[in-house]
């Protein structure tokens, strides 16, 4: 086992009201293949991170054989065999609780009881967050309590901590719009060393779909032909 683990929070593609506001244009059932499609990249994302350990955190809890499905067909269809090697050793676990930030918090206890040094934690479908913003969250928790990540939607992409701390996430409602000012007012109270990461963003909604598929283009005129693999390929295809 290593000290470091990146944790995914993932809901079961085929029964989350995750994309619905992307729903409307693509259908139900292309719907969901493309939120496997983005779980596919960042389980690739994460697997890329050296010396770091990764657990799904799936969600519905009776939905643990779909995602044992899908990450055996995501094995067949991974390109790198470095990432394809180490699908074996990918934890998972259900979600518990009655709220997001429910997940949120038990998922890092039961982490962190596991004796892991250093975690963060990202959604399913954040594809267009760079490795090093990974790596370079693990390096600041060697000096600080949290790290954070912000999202263009008021929200966050990534969020770190190096010892379990649940008091950070009394009252805070995922849906909110305050949601991003209570969490850091949380974080001031405890008195928590933290350390921001750049503003970057997840996909959720037609606009951040279309930025992402703009982003696509870009990475690939530079010759990245890695980042978003598994969506592009289910783009192609619509």
């Amino acid at each position: 086992m290593n000290s470091e683990c990146t944790v995914i929070i993932a809901n079961d593609p085929e029964k989350s009201s995750d994309l619905n506001a992307i729903e409307p244009s693509l259908g139900k059932r292309k719907t969901s293949y493309l939120g496997r499609a983005m779980f596919f990249d960042t389980l690739a994302l994460c697997l890329s991170i050296p010396n770091t350990d990764v657990i799904v955190c799936y969600h519905p809890a009776d939905s643990k054989a779909n995602f044992e499905k899908m990450i055996g067909l995501f094995s067949r269809e991974e390109k790198s065999n470095e990432i394809k090697s180490k699908v074996d050793r990918i934890k998972m676990f259900p979600q518990n609780g009655h709220s997001i930030m429910d997940y949120i918090s038990n998922a890092y206890k039961q982490v962190f009881d596991l004796n892991y040094k250093r975690v963060t934690m990202v959604g399913a479908y954040c594809i267009p967050i760079d490795p090093n913003l990974i790596k370079a969250g693990f390096i600041l928790l060697k000096e600080n309590d949290i790290v954070v990540g912000p999202s263009f939607s008021g929200r966050y992409y990534l969020f770190g901590m190096s010892r379990f701390m649940p008091e950070v996430f009394d009252g805070v409602k995922w849906e909110s719009e305050d949601f991003y000012i209570k969490l850091r007012e949380n974080i001031g109270t405890a008195q928590a060393k933290v350390q921001e990461l750049e503003l970057s963003y997840e996909v959720y909604s037609n606009d951040e779909l279309n930025q992402l598929i703009s982003d696509i283009n870009r990475w690939r005129s530079v010759g990245d032909l890695r980042t978003a693999y598994h969506t592009e390929k289910f783009l192609r295809v619509l």
